[in-house]
């Protein structure tokens, strides 16, 4: 095989990244339309478009590595073409500043536990790790590091890439996604993660901070009249979550529920993200979010970072 197949395999890479796009834009055009925040005679409503803006437009650092590796004997003796391959990519956009303040370790620590769960915080760390280990399709291979890409086949080879980037952002809060591709050799597969970030304190807004204690059932009922509007009136091929994501992000008007492959839907439908607005919600949030919601502005939704083909 020539790098042509490398070629191949990356190109199914970009496409699930580019794919992921377009499923992150339709959800967007059925789901988050104009209607209000919260009910139309709210005063609060009033209040959140008359505050002016006193958010300072963050700064951001953009990273990219790839590590090679390739075993030093093939799996069939004489065979060039078995030789296992791996191959690790790490592309990362991450804030260096928000809101004026260059302190952002939290976020960092925050999105390194998602991205890298053995990296006990540090986000270079988990990097670091991720590209000095290489991902081969068995175990125990003595391998070789390269300098250059290897050729990647069938069965023998096997790419992993992890994207970090900033996916939405306002005046209150910040969203960073963690996209983790994975080829071995069979198949391609994708996995996403969210962390959510509220820019005036400086903290990252975990599940409990957003949704109020105790009302996870009657939120997984949201969630699941969704589903069931999509099954319906989109023919999206969806089950009923048995339980509520852990994974959320936020939007100007509602909250993604980011559900693996596999969880809502057959593990090629990839991630399933179902959308849930604030209207609907407005009785289960804690009351410290809510106040973040209608003191919020500014949206400016981020298109998600994808590898170039080498």
């Amino acid at each position: 095989m020539t790098k042509r197949t490398y070629f191949i395999i990356i190109s199914l890479l970009v496409a699930l990244d580019i794919a992921t796009g377009f499923w992150y834009i339709a959800g967007h055009i059925n789901s988050d339309g104009n209607s209000d925040i919260f009910d139309s005679d709210h005063d609060e409503v009033t209040l959140a478009d008359t505050i002016s803006s006193q958010s300072t437009p963050d700064r951001y650092e953009m990273v990219e590595n790839n590590a090679y590796f390739v075993s030093t004997m093939p799996a069939i003796a004489g065979n060039m073409r078995t030789y296992f391959a791996s191959i690790k990519r790490i592309k990362s956009k991450v804030p260096t500043e928000i809101n004026g303040r260059t302190d952002v370790e939290t976020l960092m620590a925050a999105v390194a536990e998602k991205a890298f769960p053995n990296s006990h915080g540090s986000l270079q760390a988990g990097i670091q790790m991720f590209l000095k280990t290489p991902s081969f399709n068995v175990k125990n291979l003595a391998y070789k590091v390269l300098d250059t890409a290897p050729t990647i086949t069938a069965k023998y080879g096997n790419v992993q890439g992890v994207r970090i980037y900033p996916i939405f952002t306002s005046r209150s809060y910040l969203v960073m996604a963690i996209a983790i591709t994975s080829y071995n050799g069979t198949n391609t597969s994708e996995k996403q993660y969210f962390v959510n970030y509220n820019r005036s304190t400086h903290t990252v807004l975990h599940r409990h901070d957003i949704l109020a204690e105790g009302t996870d059932e009657k939120v997984l009922e949201l969630v699941n009249q969704k589903i069931g509007v999509l099954v319906d009136e989109a023919s999206m091929p969806l089950h009923s979550a048995s339980r509520l994501s852990p994974e959320i992000y936020l939007r100007s008007k509602g909250i993604f529920f980011v559900y693996q492959p596999g969880e809502v839907a057959d593990a090629t439908e990839g991630v399933i993200e179902i959308f849930v607005p604030f209207k609907s919600l407005q009785e289960h949030l804690t009351p410290s979010f809510r106040g973040l919601v209608v003191e919020n502005a500014d949206y400016c939704e981020l298109k998600p970072l994808a590898f170039n083909p080498e």
